[in-house]
């Protein structure tokens, strides 16, 4: 039932001391046990702490009760319309406070973390998380599997892969335990392919989108069956496979089109930009990119994405022109407001820059003191590799092959971080 969860819950929420509240009901000691999920309290225990602390206990709750919970679960699985989400937030908040006691009201709590995340409000899921964090080892099994799977999603959100990582597959150990939703399993399998893809575990991104795109073929979802293909599509592309890169990226065009999902047709256009350029077809990867970059409903991380990678291209091509006219285009993107949501691109940008104006001293004094420590702290190991074998090499060029070597072992100690994940 969870009781001892609960009442833990509130009087942590209420900044009480054990002691306040066991005092004259309680010895100290007893209350730590029911917190703890050591003890089952008799009722009239359950009562009189629940009078101190101004909680109602109702160990029945209905079924229509609990048909409204779970259909709540499958709209935060399944919805992306902040509207939506909103408004049924606000009709779970009220069923809330009437059912404190049940495990169902755990469940509840711990969804709100996923509700917070879905409308772009990061922070108060994190704040929702911390407030569980104080009663998680409590969880039953499948309390855990959402709680490990939301965390996931917090740090997949907030870039820290690895992290996002050990959470899914924490979750994923619980499966066979549980009874679970077959579209519940089969986005758990989506967001581990999405994972492994970040972290260009390429065998592995394979294998997750393959087993969720068997689901959600069988279900008509096209937008994430769309998904899927790109993350097939980017894992052939690693592997230099491109004609079934191009074939998975052009199924994931058509199924976003058909439903109309016009982030997805971005993503497409944006790898396809990727795999033109890694079979050095400068023109048809621009002309993708530039897809991107003129679309008004495209994201400004998108676009940002797109330009960064057009920019590159440009400097490697020795069309310092073209990429100076680039550079500037992807500077006015970034404001103070938004810098340092987009810090990373901020970086990537100026790096060009430096190179292209020959203000190496910047250049160099930007990358040893900003952008590889920025890296380093991020663990983006992927961009890590590419950018320290770029300082490595202006170092080689200028002769001073020590330090050249010293961002060299960085660049093998990336890859192995790599690996190791």
């Amino acid at each position: 039932m969870n009781i001892g969860s609960i009442i833990k819950m509130n009087r942590l929420k209420q900044n009480l001391k054990q002691e306040d509240l066991a005092e004259g009901i309680i010895s100290t000691s007893y209350l730590s046990k029911i917190e703890n999920g050591k003890i089952e309290p008799n009722d009239e225990v359950i009562k009189l702490l629940c009078m101190r602390l101004d909680i109602e206990i109702n160990r029945q709750i209905d079924e229509e009760t609990r048909e409204l919970c779970y259909n709540w679960f499958h709209i935060l699985l399944t919805s992306f319309k902040p509207s939506i989400l909103k408004q049924e937030y606000q009709r779970m908040s009220e069923l809330t406070n009437t059912i404190p006691d049940l495990e169902l009201q755990i469940l509840l709590k711990i969804h709100v973390i996923r509700y917070f995340l879905k409308i772009g409000e990061t922070n108060s899921s994190l704040e929702q998380i911390n407030q569980l964090k104080e009663i998680s080892t409590t969880f039953s099994g499948k309390q855990k599997y959402y709680w490990f799977k939301f965390n996931g999603n917090y740090h997949s959100i907030t870039e820290e892969d690895s992290k996002a990582l050990q959470f899914y597959t924490m979750a994923e150990d619980l499966i066979a335990k549980n009874d679970l939703p077959d579209e519940e399993i089969a986005d758990l399998q989506y967001v581990l392919g999405v994972t492994y893809s970040k972290l260009r575990l390429t065998s592995e991104a394979q294998s997750y989108a393959n087993k969720a795109l068997d689901f959600y073929r069988q279900i008509y979802n096209f937008s994430r069956c769309a998904e899927c293909h790109l993350i097939l599509g980017i894992s052939y592309r690693r592997i230099q496979n491109y004609d079934k890169a191009i074939k998975n990226y052009q199924l994931a065009k058509q199924l976003a089109e058909h439903d109309d999902t016009t982030e997805i047709i971005q993503l497409t256009h944006l790898n396809l930009g990727y795999l033109y350029y890694a079979q050095g077809k400068t023109d048809q990867a621009i002309k993708y990119l530039d897809m991107i970059v003129e679309e008004k409903e495209s994201s400004l991380e998108n676009r940002l994405l797109a330009l960064t990678a057009i920019v590159e291209e440009y400097y490697k091509a020795n069309n310092y022109e073209e990429a100076k006219r680039r550079i500037e285009e992807g500077l006015g993107l970034i404001t103070e407001e938004n810098k340092e949501r987009y810090l990373l691109f901020y970086y990537e940008i100026y790096t060009y820059r430096h190179l292209t104006e020959r203000n190496l001293e910047k250049f160099e004094e930007m990358m040893v003191h900003e952008f590889i420590p920025y890296l380093e702290e991020q663990k983006d190991y992927a961009r890590l590799t590419n950018y320290a074998t770029l300082l490595a090499n202006y170092y080689e060029d200028l002769h001073k092959y020590k330090t050249a070597t010293k961002y060299y072992k960085l660049v093998n100690f990336s890859y192995k971080q790599i690996n190791q994940i």
